[in-house]
């Protein structure tokens, strides 16, 4: 391995919003018979060099790709995901952490999965990837099944990457929820555009009408009626036109014994102005102003 880097240029965002990632083309959803789409799992892999061994598991629900990525050796110091923290409390980039993922289908011709996204689980040796597969057209979600994924990943110090490869493999559904009514107020519309339930996972698309920087700007909540919240998974925002912004939101399933969801869109608080560092509460949570006027309510069932 190289020698470990100490010190990083780090670049720490507190942002509410993520901006313009990319996001994949929406999907108009039925109103009438709930759809269905595949749900695959595989198996666990693994690649071992450098004294290093990385193992990967992945699932895919209809609504995104997960893959469980453990590391084992001795060989590494800090988080396999993230920056680790010096006896200083300084951030830097550890050996052994992932600085960059490369995703593929091998359908006909290769496909190139956009944007994996990695973070940790809390344990300094797991990682969890995430890989959108909304923006794949339909004849290329038909042939997931029988295709194999494959992702290099490419860890600090290490000039080769590690390579899995998994086979997919067809296993549940995916339902496609009637849409509720558009919700305004004096300056944004949120219509609906798409909501699919996966096995464990739920993805709404939303199309906001407003100033386009204004309503990239909107943050958005998610709880079941049980007062339960929704663990964030992912989102991709991109101005679509000058007024009209596209969301697609990825969180966690909610439980069987919710009937419905609530989203309840906000607008974060800054400490000083429109811009800088957002104000935080006494537990460092974001101070946010929730819209009363525009929550959307999902029945489930």
């Amino acid at each position: 391995m190289k020698k470990m880097t100490k010190k990083m240029s780090v670049i720490l965002s507190a942002a509410v919003c993520l901006g313009a990632l990319g996001m994949p083309a929406l999907t108009q959803a039925s109103s009438a018979q709930p759809a269905v789409e595949a749900s695959l799992n595989t198996t666990k892999v693994a690649d071992s060099h450098d004294q290093l061994t990385l193992k990967g598991s992945a699932q895919f629900d209809g609504n995104y790709i997960k893959i469980d990525l453990s590391r084992e050796g001795s060989l590494f110091s800090g988080m396999l995901a993230g920056v680790t923290l010096n006896d200083k409390g300084e951030p830097y980039l550890a050996e052994g952490t992932i600085v960059g993922i490369d995703a593929k289908l091998t359908q006909p011709g290769g496909i190139d999965l956009k944007t994996p996204r990695w973070i940790s689980d809390g344990d300094a040796n797991k990682a969890v990837v995430v890989l959108q597969t909304e923006w794949l057209t339909e004849q290329q979600k038909a042939n997931l099944a029988s295709s194999e994924l494959s992702i290099h990943v490419k860890l600090n110090g290490i000039d080769e990457p590690y390579v899995l490869k998994f086979s997919l493999k067809q296993a549940g559904l995916v339902r496609n929820i009637q849409l509720p009514a558009i919700k305004k107020d004096n300056q944004f519309e949120i219509k609906t555009t798409r909501v699919a339930a996966g096995e464990t996972s739920v993805r709404i698309a939303l199309a906001v009408k407003g100033v386009a920087t204004q309503a990239l700007a909107l943050g958005y909540d998610i709880y079941d009626n049980l007062g339960n919240e929704l663990e964030f998974i992912a989102r991709d925002s991109v101005a679509a036109t000058q007024n009209t912004v596209s969301e697609d939101l990825l969180f966690e399933a909610p439980s069987s014994a919710a009937e419905y969801l609530i989203i309840r869109p906000y607008q974060a608080v800054f400490e000083k102005g429109n811009t800088g560092a957002y104000k935080v509460d006494a537990k460092g949570n974001v101070v946010k102003n929730y819209n009363k006027q525009l929550e959307i309510k999902i029945p489930l069932k």
